[in-house]
């Protein structure tokens, strides 16, 4: 049963055991509000039904604090600031010395969920920050550091982040972060240079330094390197480590050398923390890699094979593809003891994010290479002839074509004088004036859009080196001459912060979903004061439509064309 006083929000228990809330005047932005509230909700007429968990009355409380309580409701909202309470004494009761909310110094102040994250986590050996991107993760770690330094516990923070994110721990986020109080060192693996007798002394220095936390931070790839592994063993052994896997995704295949290696690692270091905003791409089983880094203990499987046996339902050939999960209650239930788990829509008044599509025509010659190659592809695959990686590549050939570019077997060529999408690009610029992302998936695009814009664009891709990427960056925020940051999602769509953008234009996509989510939130997170619009450039009536669909409808392509190629090309046209 709901009421409706005053001005202010009324909250009463309903006869279906949940709660009801009522407001006098329902103006769009409260029914926006109120129709965001996560897990099970209902209207029935002007009031909502809806669950009392700790997330909605989080939100209840943040959008409404003068919310009025019923008698019969209030005994709800008691338990659960009871429940903050307890955790609270629960954690502080843990060690003899402990910050309290109001003595730990913080450098930067923290949002709430950031508050939350950093009390739920500082006295936990291993711990997850399932924190979507842009919500402020690499904050909370920096000050778990220095709280646990504080304390005694560790002198020393490892981070394994991509490459180019870890140099960005050091120089981006520690002088931003670190609280004044707290004394560091700190030095990054540099790849291929830690033989070079200057910086290997460097290193070295920092592992020796005194009365200071050190801070060493690896890029992911480094480790195929023993000299790699030997520093990062030699930190492990003669220190107290704080181990940090950021972008932790990037292990989540058990079977990888990367994951064995990096598991390893975490055996010698007494904490352990994952940070990742998309733990699960493809299913229940991305998490187990990352938490049996943590604790094999959490998940209470040693084994990916009784894992699988315990949550995932096999069928297929041979029964070796996953079809289908069970007990993912119990899989939820373990894990949420031990991480924390928030999304930019239940913690950040972010602006919107404004989506929106550019479409264009192939040209006639276009046409003709295109649907040739097409032809070709569906009798394959009505043959059944070609495996997944080949059937991946008949793809991107497609794809290709829709770039203007040809694929012969010396390389690319082009198809046309002209190219109609870069035209569509430039059109689009055009109406543009503040700063824009442009991501594209082919180096040939870049080095063609590169040409176009000329000095009023700095690049990001492989091919550019670490420094220059570290200055693109900075050029692109800071330089009012730098319109356009040209990047590949691939390597740039990751850690990076581009705020200084309003705009963000696909020239191409890549297939894999995480990959768009990632490059979407460099310019959609803590500091972004402007709505967002992303503007895709799709090629009508070709793969372009599939594409682009698939990723706005959060559906990852790649593992849709591995498992059934047939079905993603010749289901519902193209």
């Amino acid at each position: 049963m709901c009421r409706k006083m005053g001005t202010v929000m009324h909250i009463e228990k309903s006869d279906f055991g949940k709660y009801c809330v009522a407001k006098v005047k329902l103006d769009s932005t409260s029914i926006e509000k109120l129709s965001s509230l996560p897990g099970y909700k209902k209207w029935i007429g002007r009031d909502l039904l809806f669950d009392p968990t700790s997330a909605n009355i989080n939100r209840i409380q943040k959008y409404w604090p003068d919310a009025t309580w019923s008698d019969e409701a209030k005994p709800i909202l008691e338990k659960y600031v009871d429940l903050l309470i307890e955790a609270e004494n629960t954690r502080s009761a843990k060690v003899e010395v402990l910050p309290t909310n109001d003595d730990f110094k913080f450098k930067t102040k923290p949002f709430d969920h950031q508050r939350k994250a950093f009390y739920m986590s500082r006295d936990k050996e291993a711990f997850g920050l399932l924190m979507e991107q842009g919500t402020g993760k690499t904050k909370v770690i920096i000050d778990n550091a220095a709280y646990l330094y504080a304390n005694n516990k560790i002198n020393a923070l490892v981070v394994i982040a991509p490459n180019g994110v870890h140099r960005n721990w050091l120089s981006k986020e520690l002088p931003v972060h670190m609280p004044d109080w707290c004394p560091y060192e700190s030095i990054y693996y540099k790849s291929g240079q830690n033989n070079i007798k200057s910086h290997r002394d460097k290193f070295n220095a920092v592992i020796g330094a005194e009365n200071c936390l050190k801070v060493f931070s690896f890029n992911v790839e480094a480790f195929v390197s023993n000299v790699a592994v030997f520093y990062m063993m030699k930190i492990l052994s003669s220190h107290n480590v704080m181990l940090v896997v950021d972008e932790s995704s990037r292990i989540k295949r058990p079977g990888a050398k990367r994951t064995k290696m990096i598991t390893k690692f975490s055996k010698n270091a007494k904490y352990r923390r994952i940070l990742t905003g998309t733990p699960v791409t493809k299913g229940p089983e991305d998490v187990y890699s990352q938490f049996r880094f943590l604790d094999s203990n959490i998940l209470g499987y040693d084994s990916f094979y009784s894992f699988k046996a315990r949550y995932c339902i096999m069928g297929g050939f041979e029964n070796r593809e996953i079809v289908s999960y069970q007990n993912i209650d119990e899989l939820t239930k373990n894990i949420e003891g031990h991480s924390f788990r928030v999304l930019k829509k239940d913690c950040l008044d972010l602006p919107k994010k404004i989506y929106q599509r550019y479409v264009i025509d192939l040209t006639p010659e276009q046409s003709k290479v295109y649907n040739s190659l097409k032809k070709e592809f569906i009798t394959e695959l009505q043959g059944q002839t070609l495996s997944a990686p080949e059937a991946i590549t008949r793809f991107l050939r497609l794809q290709q074509i829709t770039c203007n570019w040809f694929p012969t077997e010396e390389g690319i060529e082009k198809i046309n004088v002209v190219n109609p999408r870069l035209t569509a690009l430039t059109n689009i610029l055009g109406e543009i004036q503040s700063k824009v992302i442009i991501w594209a998936r082919f180096k040939a695009d870049i080095k063609a859009i590169e040409r176009e814009l000329g000095d009023s664009a700095v690049s990001y891709h492989g091919d550019v080196s670490t420094d220059d990427r570290e200055l693109a960056v900075n050029k692109f925020q800071n330089d009012p001459n730098i319109k356009y940051f040209i990047g590949q999602p691939q390597s740039g769509g990751i850690g990076l912060t581009l705020t200084a953008a309003d705009y963000a234009i696909y020239y191409s996509n890549s297939f894999d979903l995480e990959t768009r989510l990632q490059s979407e939130d460099r310019c959609h997170r803590i500091g972004t004061t402007n709505n967002v619009t992303y503007i895709d450039i799709e090629t009508k009536g070709t793969i372009d439509s599939k594409i682009i669909s698939a990723l706005r409808d959060k559906k990852n392509l790649a593992d849709a064309i591995t498992k059934d190629p047939k079905s993603v090309f010749l289901n519902n046209g193209e």
